[in-house]
């Protein structure tokens, strides 16, 4: 009677494929690395992406649903004491001023509620909000560069045009950007603000958080909050979009998936050639056992074994690595949950990556017979195909060593040539969407663009005199330096609506010659405005009008301007992002909406100049001067701002770097999986043919041919990494940057660029990696002599 377990062998075959290990710890460490850089990259990226999304809903969690503006003291305590808001927060923005010491302060007030609030833009550190007229809450920065380093209790020194003179530090504040910027935020009391001379009794803002925000829906606080405005007679409600889209969103794993794709493809290329050399390496060892009576299924179990032991410790390795670096970039976006699926994510795909790549080799090593072992070659069908009639020398040789093993060189170039084509790709996008080539459409004319920007609205600035007029004008062009302005744009501040639903606040430009052609390539659906009472509003305007009520082109809608409301149609629908205006980083007051002149001028019939912002030409030889100059000119007329070509410019290459600075680090990464198979291959090459070297050595071949026959072999294997990488990564970089270009530059496709730089420093990395492991391998065979080399092979 025979007992199952007397036929098991998984002892003797799991000391066999530990004794194997033993003897390959070239293979083992070069699997290791390869499969730790697969799981650091899965896992990076998708503790990155959790990182971000759960930083997006972080900053609006516990903040606010909705916010009413336009409200006084009163409404804003009928608004605290509703049952259904958890916290109600008040809000009053004072503007910013100059100050004679070089920064700009940003004044505004806010009581305990709306400081917990707005914790993620303006933190308070220590301390607490003010409360006495001459009680200020500053930030870190101010403290450090112009505070002389006070402290709560401690004075500072304002020396604005609305306030001036010593105030005690109540409370310290970290904001956001206020260093880059130069913008220092101070926090007054409501002592302060109400003994301002343009405080306005009506202007706060309340921000409102729902009690138990989780449970009820956008549609149900919207209700809601429209009730409570009816009830009360308060001023419309906004509701805060950026909440309902961050809160509920899940996690976008879109572009984690394509990196997976690009890991799983260099690692699958890599791990798989290292097996399948070291498998052809030991061929006659896998032929000994099968002649002593191991079977096919215990060849592959051996293999099997050593494949998911080193896997299992390059997982292992690299995803403590990918969660180690995601929390150390993103320590605030940390959570628990999904980092544990990222990394168990990352740890399945590559045990499936490693079980893939590993296939191949067990069934080289399975398949092969005992008599097949002893006179096996892994490429005899290469050598058959040779000419008789070649002319050996270094070079030859050197070409026909990189072309005996064709699967071998094909799995080097690929792997190679996978993270150039990716640099190739992602340098030229960059390109296509440079810094400057992206911040120059908003300056077209000029470095410089000066528009308005006051407490007060357009229509009032410009019911009063407009600021842009011709003593301006005389003014900016004594500056020396300057040769021409541009009147760029004519726009004023309105609101769209549908019958009773939520107004829009939106820009609204006027019609003229030189807009009209870029409003009619933005379109997206209906057609230019033919009659005065007819207007384009932006596809975001609508969409968000859509959500309230019906809206459709034709329909009639009602657009308030101060306190006028007419009567419009809706002629169509446009792209903001084809329409190139707007002023400061986030441009956030951009064209929202077209309307006619006649339709203005019938509204504000008194108005005689609806100019919003001008375009300043100047001399760049004189760019110090005319930047000085605009500057002082700001400072003497409140209701202006100036934003200026180099403002828009670090803005973008900030940008650019965040966007396109990690792709080119993901694409160095890829192409280390070409250089370990690069080295490995190199090594294996060393090993398996020392007899080969040895015998052509004994017969003539000098120590100097040898090394030429090395270096044009492996010059052989950059020079065609290099020709892939081209001939594949450049038409795919055209599609490419052709459809950014559409995208970003409204529909305009500029010519394409070629990433010499990025590019460049590929083939220097590539070239010189393989002339540093040809030169090594020279300096390894010159140690030993060829005696030495004959009898380490007997």
């Amino acid at each position: 009677m025979t007992w199952p377990f007397e036929n098991d062998t998984s002892a003797i075959t799991k000391k066999l494929a530990k004794e194997s290990m033993r003897s390959e710890k070239r293979r083992n460490r070069m699997v290791i690395i390869a499969v730790a850089l697969a799981a650091f990259l899965l896992c990076f990226v998708g503790t990155a992406s959790a990182s971000l999304a759960q930083m997006q809903r972080n900053q609006v969690a516990d903040t606010y649903e909705a916010v009413w503006q336009g409200i006084d003291e009163a409404d804003l305590e009928i608004l605290k004491g509703q049952p259904e808001f958890a916290r109600v927060g008040g809000y009053y923005m004072i503007g910013q001023e100059s100050s004679k010491q070089g920064y700009t302060a940003s004044y505004v007030y806010m009581d305990r509620e709306m400081m917990y609030t707005a914790r993620d833009q303006m933190k308070l550190l220590t301390g607490q909000v003010p409360e006495k007229a001459n009680e200020a809450a500053v930030s870190k920065y101010f403290l450090s560069a112009y505070g002389n380093h006070a402290g709560i209790g401690g004075t500072v020194t304002l020396d604005t045009e609305s306030f001036q003179g010593d105030y005690v530090v109540t409370g310290i504040m970290d904001s956001a950007g206020e260093k880059e910027m130069n913008t220092c935020p101070f926090v007054l009391s409501k002592a302060a603000l109400t003994e301002w001379a343009g405080f306005d009794p009506a202007g706060y803002r309340a921000y409102v958080h729902f009690k138990n925000d989780t449970k009820p829906d956008e549609a149900v606080m919207t209700a809601c909050c429209r009730e409570i405005t009816e009830k009360y007679g308060l001023p419309p409600v906004g509701m805060n979009d950026r909440y309902f889209t961050y809160y509920k969103r899940t996690i976008d794993f879109t572009a984690a998936g394509g990196i997976a794709l690009l890991v799983l493809i260099g690692g699958y290329v890599v791990i798989q050639s290292i097996f399948r050399i070291s498998v052809n390496d030991k061929i006659q060892s896998f032929g000994q056992l099968r002649m002593i009576g191991a079977t096919r299924k215990q060849i592959k179990q051996i293999v099997k074994r050593e494949g998911r032991k080193l896997g299992s410790i390059g997982i292992l390795i690299g995803t403590a690595m990918g969660v180690c670096g995601g929390f150390l970039l993103f320590p605030k976006g940390f959570h628990a949950l999904y980092y544990a699926i990222a990394a168990v994510s990352a740890a399945v795909i590559c045990w499936f990556m490693v079980s893939v790549s590993i296939r191949k080799p067990m069934n080289i090593a399975s398949g092969i017979s005992p008599v097949e072992a002893v006179r096996f070659s892994p490429e005899p069908d290469a050598i058959r195909r040779r000419r008789k009639n070649i002319r050996l020398g270094p070079v030859s040789m050197g070409i026909a060593n990189f072309m005996r093993d064709r699967k071998k060189t094909i799995a080097i170039v690929a792997s190679l040539s996978l993270g150039g084509i990716c640099l190739l790709i992602i340098a030229s996008a960059l390109l296509t969407r440079s810094p400057e080539q992206y911040a120059r459409q908003f300056f077209p004319d000029g470095d410089y663009e000066m528009y308005l920007d006051s407490k007060k609205s357009e229509i009032e600035l410009m019911t009063e005199g407009n600021p842009f007029n011709a003593r301006l004008k005389e003014e900016i062009m004594s500056i020396d330096g300057v040769t021409d302005i541009i009147e760029k744009r004519e726009a004023f501040l309105g609101k769209a609506a549908v019958s009773e639903a939520t107004p829009v606040a939106s820009m609204c430009d006027i019609l003229d010659e030189e807009n009209e052609q870029e409003a009619e390539l933005a379109l997206v659906k209906g057609r230019m405005p033919a009659d005065q009472d007819e207007i384009l509003i932006a596809e975001s305007v609508y969409q968000y009008l859509g959500r309230s009520a019906d809206i459709r082109i034709g329909q009639t809608l009602k657009l308030t301007v101060e306190q006028k409301t007419v009567p419009v149609t809706l002629a169509g629908t446009f792209d903001t992002k084809k329409v190139t205006n707007g002023h400061g980083s986030l441009a956030m007051d951009s064209t929202q909406i077209f309307l006619s002149r006649d339709l203005a001028q019938g509204l504000f019939p008194a108005i005689e100049k609806f100019d919003y912002s001008w375009n300043i030409v100047s001399d760049p030889q004189k760019a110090q001067s005319v930047e000085a100059g605009l500057r002082d000119l700001i400072a003497n007329h409140r209701d202006i701002s100036l934003w200026t070509f180099a403002e828009s410019l670090e803005y973008e290459e900030t940008q650019s770097r965040i966007m396109f600075g990690s792709m080119e680090a993901l694409s160095w990464l890829v192409f280390l999986f070409g250089v370990i198979n690069l080295i490995n291959t190199t090594l294996s090459n060393q090993m398996s043919r020392k007899r080969e070297n040895s015998i052509l050595r004994s017969i003539g071949l000098t120590g100097r041919q040898l090394c030429k026959m090395n270096l044009c072999e492996g010059l052989c294997y950059a020079l065609f990494a290099a020709l892939v990488t081209l001939t594949a990564g450049v038409p795919i970089a055209v599609v490419v940057c052709a459809g950014i270009s559409k995208t970003v530059f409204a529909g305009k496709i500029v010519p394409y660029q070629f990433p010499v730089l990025e590019m460049g420093l590929f083939l220097l990395a590539l070239f010189g990696t393989e002339l540093l492991l040809s030169v090594w391998t020279i300096r390894r065979q010159k140690t030993q002599s060829l005696v030495e080399q004959m009898r380490a092979l007997e």
